[in-house]
């Protein structure tokens, strides 16, 4: 067994004592082991591959709390601020004692106790991620028994204070939980006011969402995945309405436009599911939403390409399928495959720029790009190491012919020691992504 195995069960054991339970699945478990269980849990779902300081301080996260109750301190803001701030502190000195009892190293017993005190957290990203963790599993796990204890608007500011906490990965993550159906209904609520005093406050139920693509140029089922994400968007019923508008095949934009306004709706956001700011967004789109003279405000947000919570969500992707096919990501490539064009730069230059911040995490080997319509061409690059084990991950909007058929055929023609891990735009979380952008676009998100 080692050290860090050691440390991890004697925390479950100290927090297994917790006189209090929580039944789960039927069973009556110590309440405090099953909060540490659920903060490893979350904290698996959100980071791919932590590391073992943040692993040890989200299961030490409320180590042994049962032992400063609340009404240890006054019943009032201060006292309750001060019970905050000496739980961190003892949850801190009881984790260290753990650790240096089960042969941790002293530097990581020290930075394990710096992030359950939650120092620097404006500027510490594990720091932040600890956090991001906590507001989750509280989000999930055990809001529903907040909300039956409190009055609704007092419900309401949690969710909006909880909501702050967060980055905005953790608010991104946040909207893909399944959350209990009360739950939901609050966080929508408490999201919906906008912050910003410049504007007339408008409700998310007011404003209709249109996808807006280019269209599959084939396959079986053309457009099913962009559907499929609308279906997601409209399934909370946050919005007034989502819909598809397509630009080159159907629905066409024109017919989403109508209907949107046809239903009353206040105001218009258009959420461009192009990867590249190139001729299609630029040019096309905001000339066929001119030429229909909508008589509301009308919102075109930057293409998802360009959306800054995308590198996150692919690089968690490309993680998972390096994981999955037992490709250790310190040893394996990640060839992120865009579109390019014969015609223009902006396909390759945004394949290049996520890439940049894909690498800059440093979780790969090496993280390079390819292309199918430029230099250095897919095959080409799947060639020129066949041997080295690589994630190749489709920078596609859509689910036609280059992410279905090209981007597999290559890999299997070359024979390279590849895997695909798909295209971004049928990732499970990207309807979460596009919800984060739409309510950001708002001032619905943080006020941050």
């Amino acid at each position: 067994m080692t050290f860090f195995e050691r440390a991890l069960q004697r925390i479950d054991a100290a927090n297994a004592e917790d006189p209090n339970t929580v039944l789960v699945e039927g069973e009556a478990r110590p309440a405090e082991l099953v909060y540490s269980e659920r903060m490893s849990a979350m904290l698996d779902r959100l980071v791919p591959q932590p590391s073992e300081a943040l692993q040890l301080a989200a299961r030490a996260q409320h180590l042994r709390r049962w032992t400063i109750p609340r009404d240890t301190f006054s019943m009032d803001r201060v006292g309750y601020h001060r019970w905050r701030g000496e739980l961190k502190r003892r949850h801190a000195d009881w984790a260290s004692a753990i650790l240096t009892e089960s042969g941790v190293d002293a530097e990581t017993t020290a930075r394990v106790a710096s992030l359950i005190r939650k120092d620097n957290l404006k500027t510490d990203a594990e720091t932040q991620t600890l956090e991001d963790v906590a507001c989750l599993v509280f989000l999930q796990h055990y809001a529903a028994d907040f909300a039956a204890k409190h009055e609704h608007p007092k419900m309401i500011g949690i969710v909006q204070k909880t909501w702050k906490k967060m980055s905005d990965e953790g608010q991104t993550a946040a909207l893909a939980l399944p959350l209990d159906a009360s739950v939901r209904a609050i966080v929508n609520e408490a999201l919906a006011p906008v912050a910003n005093s410049d504007r007339a406050a408008m409700p998310l139920r007011d404003v209709a969402v249109i996808l807006a693509a280019h269209g599959d140029r084939g396959g079986d089922n053309p457009n099913s995945t962009l559907l499929g994400h609308c279906a997601a968007l409209a399934h909370d019923g946050i919005f007034h309405s989502v819909s598809a508008g397509i630009l080159r095949g159907e629905p066409p934009l024109e017919v989403a436009v109508h209907a949107a306004l046809a239903g009353g709706a206040k105001a218009l956001a258009v959420y461009p599911m192009f990867m590249a700011e190139g001729y299609f967004t630029r040019k096309v789109l905001i000339q066929r939403l001119a030429a229909l003279e909508i008589p509301i405000d009308v919102h075109v947000l930057a293409p998802l390409g360009a959306d800054p919570r995308l590198p996150s969500l692919m690089l968690r992707q490309a993680l998972d399928t390096a994981s999955k096919h037992g490709f250790p990501p310190d040893a394996t490539r990640l060839l992120i495959v865009g579109h390019g064009s014969k015609i223009g730069p902006a396909s390759a230059d945004a394949t290049r720029a996520v890439a940049t911040v894909v690498a800059e995490e440093r979780r790969f080997a090496r993280v390079e790009t390819a292309f199918l319509e430029e230099p250095e061409f897919l095959d080409d690059a799947l060639s020129r190491e066949g041997n080295l084990p690589t994630v190749v991950l489709g920078f596609f909007s859509g689910d036609g012919l280059h992410a279905a058929e090209d981007v597999p055929e290559a890999i299997a023609e070359t024979r390279a020691n590849a895997v695909y891990a798909g295209s971004i735009g049928k990732l499970a979380d990207l309807p979460a992504l596009i919800r984060a952008s739409l309510t950001a676009e708002f001032d619905l998100s943080t006020g941050r």
